[in-house]
């Protein structure tokens, strides 16, 4: 019963429908057989009837009792063809007698001859009605007779009062009407026929295959029960992971979104300092360091709330041996002083068009991957070549042809076999013991590295170590960007009101703006922002706040604020990498720089109308 459970519906179903098709082709069959022999039967004794009662009404069977001489019998057998002639689709007459001898016909020359071996008249002779069906390619030359093609002979035993045979009157009929009557009869009872069946099929069908369901089930169900066990058991422990993975997130959110509070203080007062300070000063340098640690960490936040997100990061025309240049820096002190790391890297290798904070995820989790199979030290390597998808056997045959980077990773570790590398990209697959890894790391490699048009193989094999090939489009190195000449941030006089719940981040932003000429006032909440816009006499050009604030958040403040002050412009800043759609709102991101807020305020500030975005990042 195996082969008949996949597909259950489609085999058993075609089963049914060639058992219901010959059904009705043997019932078709049957019934036509039974109809055209009872139509036939019909006709051959109605014409036997037609030429008895003309025989009799004429007085003919005087021609078998009294044949006399050959002028007695012309003048006989004229009379009994013009008589049987007239008759429906007849054409043609013989005159037989008990001897076998033609008494009389249209044909002189067969007058007077005898044909015993004729096997339809000795039955006729014997009282039965006979006929034998003819088809001829043309009538014969000698007749006028209209065109035919099939002709019945029929024989028709002639009766004594005392039912003695007298003779055989054989006419030959021309049988288009029966014919037609047969063939019309076939296509109706065909056509019911097949109809029928498929009534039949349609009706049946469904309590057929119920009970064969019934057999099939009981088996598939058994296995099902197996199989669902163990999914259930897999899907508790993906959706534990799951939670811990969304936990995970959320907490990688707000700690990131309080990270970029403390950098746009770091960050801004580096930039106030710098500014103050004479270019001659050494504690230029120190600023210096300040601001560009303070970036290098906006860069970590802006991954892990992209993480938390799983906001699309930007993608930009980079070189690749730079970032594994960056990369290995940070690996050394990553992934233990007991593992080398050793770079191998292609100076021509060429340009990539990635996002920098997605390749560099895919080092770190591939670096990761290879401390965990190395737990007793051994050598992390990282090269980098370039090849073209149209040589032969130079790339996986799944990518097209074209340039590819491959960026290659491999360890000296305990390696993997066969039937762990094929689930190695699963999600929540993992070999290390509960508790101790999550299984996303070469998942999320995978997805990475699916998103930028690459593809990613592993070779390994029990204590011979591992090595990820990582191959990605290359593209033109792009022409050197012109370096815009330094300027100095836009300055305003109008007064902008600063709501903001962190107060080192709402100094940071009021001393930037009121050294760039702007009239500030501060709020520590929404409440306060509301009071001090009813309170305050003078008109207050544009609302600076953050978007998450304790009680009322940015978002409803700007609609309270705009109530009362509706001349005025609102500009948001926020520290998540993700915004709602605001159709009036203008966003300036944290941790911002002085250029970055002053530009942001100036273009919000010149708006002719309120609605539309104003977008500037750090």
């Amino acid at each position: 019963m195996d082969w008949l459970k996949h597909p259950i519906f489609t085999r058993f179903s075609l089963f049914c429908l060639i058992g219901i098709v010959t059904l009705a082709l043997g019932m078709g069959a049957a019934l036509s057989a039974l109809l055209t022999r009872a139509v036939s039967e019909w006709e051959w004794q109605n014409t036997a009837a037609l030429v008895r009662r003309e025989v009799e009404r004429e007085g003919l069977q005087r021609v078998f009792t009294e044949p006399g001489g050959p002028g007695t019998r012309q003048r006989w057998g004229r009379v009994l063809s013009a008589t049987m002639t007239s008759l429906p689709e007849i054409v043609r007459v013989k005159v037989w007698d008990r001897e076998h001898e033609i008494l009389w016909s249209d044909q002189t020359s067969l007058i007077g001859q005898r044909f015993p071996g004729n096997d339809e008249l000795q039955r006729a002779l014997a009282g039965a009605v006979e006929v034998e069906i003819k088809r001829l390619g043309k009538p014969e030359q000698r007749y006028e007779r209209p065109k035919f093609g099939t002709l019945a002979e029929v024989y028709v035993p002639i009766f004594a009062a005392d039912g003695r045979v007298l003779g055989v009157v054989e006419v030959y009929k021309t049988p288009d009407r029966l014919l037609n009557t047969i063939r019309w009869s076939r296509m109706i009872i065909w056509a019911i026929s097949l109809t029928g069946g498929a009534m039949l099929y349609l009706v049946l069908l469904p309590l057929l295959m119920q009970m064969y369901r019934r057999q099939v089930e009981e088996e598939m169900l058994r296995q099902h029960a197996a199989r669902l066990e163990e999914q259930v058991e897999q899907r508790t422990q993906q959706f534990m992971q799951a939670q811990k993975m969304q936990a995970l997130g959320l907490l990688a959110g707000g700690i990131a979104h309080d990270f970029n509070n403390m950098l746009t203080v770091i960050f801004g007062r580096a930039q106030i300092l710098l500014a103050r300070l004479p270019n001659s000063a050494r504690a230029r340098e120190d600023a210096d360091a300040i601001g560009e640690a303070a970036e290098r960490a906006a860069a970590l936040t802006r991954q892990l709330l992209a993480f938390s997100r799983k906001q699309r990061l930007e993608r930009r025309t980079m070189d690749l041996n730079t970032a594994i240049v960056d990369m290995a820096k940070m690996l050394h002190r990553l992934i233990g002083a007991n593992i080398s790391v050793v770079t191998a890297l292609n100076h021509s290798a060429g340009w990539v068009n990635v996002d920098r904070a997605q390749l560099e995820q895919v080092i770190l989790n591939l670096a990761v991957n290879a401390r965990d199979a190395m737990p007793n030290g051994g050598q992390l390597t990282l090269a980098t070549t370039t090849l073209d998808g149209d040589s032969a056997g130079s790339v996986p045959a799944s990518l097209p042809a074209g340039r590819f980077v491959q960026l290659i990773v491999s360890d000296t570790g305990v390696g993997m076999d066969p039937a762990t590398q094929a689930r190695i990209f699963e999600p929540f697959f993992t070999t290390k013991p509960v508790g101790e890894g999550t299984g996303l790391g070469l998942s999320t490699v995978y997805g990475i590295v699916e998103q930028h048009d690459g593809h990613v193989v592993v070779e390994s094999a029990p204590d011979q170590g591992t090595t990820f090939r990582v191959y990605l489009p290359r593209v033109d190195e792009p022409a050197p960007a012109a370096q815009p000449a330094p300027g100095s941030p836009r300055t305003g006089w109008e007064t902008i009101l600063v709501a903001e719940d962190d107060p080192a981040v709402r100094m940071l932003a009021s001393d930037m703006l009121r050294e760039h000429g702007y009239t500030v006032l501060t709020a520590a909440d929404a409440d306060e922002a509301l009071h001090v816009a009813e309170r305050h006499g003078a008109r207050i050009h544009l609302l600076l706040t953050d978007v998450m604030m304790p009680g009322m958040s940015g978002f409803q403040l700007a609609g309270a604020f705009t109530a009362v002050r509706p001349e005025a412009r609102v500009l948001y800043m926020t520290g998540y990498a993700e915004m709602p759609p605001v159709p009036d709102a203008a966003i300036v991101q944290k941790p911002f720089t002085v250029f970055a807020l002053m530009e942001a305020v100036r273009r919000t500030l010149e708006r002719s109308e309120r609605n539309g975005y104003v977008v500037s990042t750090a």
